[in-house]
């Protein structure tokens, strides 16, 4: 295979601690309340779909729109305290790129906060590029993507075939876009999806080493 796509939240970095803080904070802001918020919350889908699930009798595209921006106030600009790299990914990466591969970032995550968190850690130096759903919002001829729509652009966007291609992912989101766009999917067990989510992957891994061994 010769492009890779990764995604962020739960198979780059756990990213859990920064986002739940950032919601909870957003909420704060405009007066919302979601007593389960704890124990429903799932890092990695987009914030919208996670708002309707979290907050079903009171979410009103509005309200999607408000969190989106406090979410994106808090998060920007918090430098991500919370968030640790998982070990041995960044390894496996390099070793995929010796093997002649092309790696790319695709996340849901907001695009701001994706490069933010890309400088931090220094994936600017290892990832060709960084899809992120929102990042054609201001273009109306693209506008914001989902997952599916993301790696249909970006795959357009190098020239790659589907069958030359691998989503990484830990959730039922990256899989189902791998699928629908013809791509091999690969689930990581570190993530933030469980068993029912890695049993829509084609394959599924439990340590980083399985897929620097890909390389091989």
């Amino acid at each position: 295979m010769k492009y890779w796509f990764f995604d962020l939240d739960g198979t780059l970095a756990d990213t859990d601690g920064d986002i739940r803080a950032s919601w909870k904070a957003a909420m704060a802001d405009l007066g919302v309340e979601c007593p389960t918020f704890d124990e429903d919350f799932v890092a990695g889908p987009p914030l919208e779909e996670m708002a309707r699930r979290l907050l079903p009798d009171v979410y009103t595209d509005e309200l999607g729109v408000r969190l989106r921006e406090r979410f994106g106030h808090h998060y920007d600009n918090d430098g991500f305290p919370n968030t640790f790299e998982y070990p041995g990914i960044l390894d496996a990466v390099r070793a995929l790129k010796t093997s002649g591969a092309r790696v790319f970032i695709a996340t849901n995550k907001r695009y701001a906060g994706a490069c933010a968190m890309a400088e931090k850690f220094g994936w600017n130096e290892v990832f060709e590029k960084l899809y992120a759903g929102d990042m054609y919002d201001g273009d109306p001829a693209i506008g914001r993507m989902n997952k599916t729509r993301l790696l249909a652009f970006a795959m357009d966007e190098i020239g790659a075939g589907a069958e030359e291609c691998v989503m990484v992912g830990d959730t039922i989101n990256d899989f189902s876009a791998a699928k629908a766009n013809g791509i091999y999917s690969v689930g990581v067990k570190w993530g933030y999806g469980g068993e029912v989510d890695l049993s829509s992957a084609d394959r599924v891994i439990s340590s980083a080493k399985e897929l620097a061994d890909s390389a091989s």
